[in-house]
């Protein structure tokens, strides 16, 4: 009878024994899901890298009597890589981008010959006669990187900031005036080389963009202190 006694003792320890290992590889499992979706260990997937961007662009510094319409509208438009930081909040984008960036204003571009220096020098005066369209575009194509954070929550708050670098592969005016139809390629004295800083902040797929460039539009030999601008939304699909 102890014997029985001894074995059915033994029998239910070893239940229990395998019962608590069972309960502890459970919670081991369920501890290990959950890190798997802690908001503070979760190692964020890439994002944000189709960026779709409309801009009131124009120029800063432009010469006395030259004024902006409010048609300058610009496109922009980034393919973008985004590698994670660690696990943190933070990540860096970088990638190539297509920017259009019109400036609609009653600027007439005249050129005049230096003899002194032999070379043709561009300058900026108010137009004089009657138009419809007046404006001067640029297509550029540029390199960007950024730092940006994201926090991890449902709907996600991001900032961006960063700089990019560019070249102007062609620009052109587009006149409408009582004088004809007119499309001048190829503006002399053009400084083709476009570095500055760009910043965005929103929520999910819509952010406030904004961009400002150290580098002149003009070279020397053309109007001083001329600077490229936009300010605008952008759309970021995925």
């Amino acid at each position: 009878m102890k014997r029985i006694a001894h074995t059915l003792c033994y029998i239910f320890l070893l239940c229990f024994i395998a019962n608590g290992q069972d309960k502890s590889k459970q919670e081991k499992k369920v501890t290990k899901e959950y890190e798997e979706y802690d908001l503070k260990n979760y190692k964020s997937e890439p994002s944000d890298r189709l960026i779709l961007e409309v801009s009131h662009t124009g120029w800063l510094n432009v010469p006395k009597g030259i004024t902006m319409n409010w048609k300058s509208i610009g496109f922009n438009v980034a393919l973008m890589f985004d590698k994670s930081i660690g696990r943190s909040n933070f990540s860096v984008g970088y990638g190539i981008g297509f920017f259009n960036h019109n400036f609609h204003s009653n600027a007439d571009f005249v050129y005049r010959y230096d003899s002194l220096q032999k070379h043709n020098i561009t300058d900026i005066i108010p137009k004089t006669n009657n138009y419809t369209v007046n404006r001067f575009s640029q297509r550029i194509v540029e390199v960007p990187l950024e730092i940006r954070f994201r926090t991890k929550t449902i709907s996600k708050f991001k900032i961006m900031l960063g700089g990019k670098i560019g070249y102007v592969f062609s620009d052109f005016r587009k006149v409408f005036d009582d004088k004809g139809h007119f499309k001048f390629y190829d503006t002399k004295n053009m400084n083709y080389l476009r570095y500055g800083v760009v910043a965005r902040i929103g929520v999910e797929q819509f952010c406030l963009t904004a961009s400002y460039y150290f580098s002149e539009v003009f070279t020397k030999r053309g109007p001083d202190g001329i600077i490229p601008y936009s300010v605008g939304i952008a759309i970021i699909p995925f």
